[in-house]
């Protein structure tokens, strides 16, 4: 009972950004918006990563085969859901960005926002429709959830790289890499 309050309470504040102020107004860097949610949501598919784990861990105790039902899921949970999309979140905020009138934070922060609501979203409709095919109840409506979770999924990752790529150069100027000098010998 109490576990699922928190995980509630810890969804709840990913989406509400009260604590943006906070963060924005400390003595450290500002953090922008986008990657407040993306490591919020990181954390709470984290939260329930463990807490699936933890019921594979007492497997034997409950009724079913949790392990084998839930073991692409959890791991998809814990991989995507909180490492990538931490991964992807905290590139948002360290990778350097050329900001203008047109893009103030130096991305497109409603596609970047659309992006995170498909991984999201695609991620929730693998942890529904996963289990149902591993369970033996396996149909249209599994394969449907597994075929929208996938198309999700790829979109959202292809907006992240569109997003970032450009966001990665050397030493010349923003968004353009400088060619390598070669080495001379002596």
């Amino acid at each position: 009972m109490f576990l699922g309050r928190a995980v509630v309470s810890l969804a709840h504040n990913v989406w509400s950004l009260k604590f943006d102020r906070q963060i924005a107004h400390g003595s450290g860097p500002r953090v922008d918006r986008f990657t407040i949610i993306m490591v919020k949501a990181s954390l709470v598919w984290l939260v329930m990563g463990v807490v699936i784990g933890g019921l594979m861990l007492v497997d034997r105790g409950i009724p079913g085969n949790w392990r084998q039902w839930l073991l692409p899921t959890h791991g998809h949970m814990l991989f995507v859901g909180w490492l990538v999309q931490f991964a992807l979140g905290i590139a948002y905020w360290l990778l350097p960005r050329k900001r203008n009138v047109e893009l103030p934070v130096g991305y497109r922060e409603n596609t970047a926002l659309a992006g995170a609501v498909m991984l999201n979203l695609g991620l929730a409709l693998r942890v529904l429709g996963e289990p149902l095919e591993r369970t033996g109840h396996a149909s249209n409506v599994s394969l449907g959830l597994l075929t929208a979770s996938s198309m999700l999924q790829v979109v959202a990752i292809v907006i992240f790289v569109a997003q970032l790529w450009p966001r990665i150069y050397g030493k010349g100027r923003m968004g353009k890499a400088s060619p390598a000098t070669p080495h001379k010998p002596s």
